[in-house]
């Protein structure tokens, strides 16, 4: 027999802790089919088609989770003007980028990917690190006249907001 705490609550205020002695053989059964490993939630692949236009992302907010294979579907939709997806983050992780766009460095060695009018390219990397990031356009005045975002990773297995 395994002790336990069970406190019951009344709806209108108060309530009562009572102790309750569980069979061993309920326990045993219970984590036969139920387990106790946590585990770990399975890899996702996320696809986020960016659009680049002139002054801003869209969407210039997005959320995925520590894990999740990302795939940053960029495109610049302007006609006139190149722009470029920077983020002090992509110099913490490890990324790929296929498609037009063209990495490169900042002087400070953020590294950004240009794409010019009507270029396409994806960057994909493995979300790791906790926290909320930051990305701009780098180019010109385009950051300090809005074109600017942030992306959110939450631990793996958290339900995203639907954002």
């Amino acid at each position: 027999m395994f002790p336990v705490r069970v406190t019951r609550v009344d709806p209108r205020g108060g309530g009562e802790t009572v102790r309750v002695r569980i069979p061993a053989a309920a326990v045993l059964a219970g984590i036969l089919l139920f387990g106790v490993s946590a585990g770990s939630p399975a890899q996702t692949r996320r696809v986020i088609p960016i659009a680049l236009s002139s002054f801003k992302f869209e969407p210039s907010m997005f959320f995925v989770n520590e894990g999740d294979t990302v795939v940053l579907r960029l495109e610049n939709v302007a006609t006139d003007r190149p722009h470029a997806f920077n983020s002090p983050y992509l110099s913490a992780v490890d990324f790929q980028v296929t498609g037009q766009g063209k990495q490169s460095v900042t002087t400070d060695g953020t590294k950004y990917i240009r794409l010019e009018p009507g270029e396409k390219a994806e960057v994909t990397f493995v979300a790791k690190g906790r926290g909320q990031y930051g990305f701009v356009c780098n180019l010109y005045n385009h950051a300090a006249r809005g074109q600017t975002g942030a992306f959110v990773v939450w631990p793996a297995g958290y339900h995203l907001p639907a954002k």
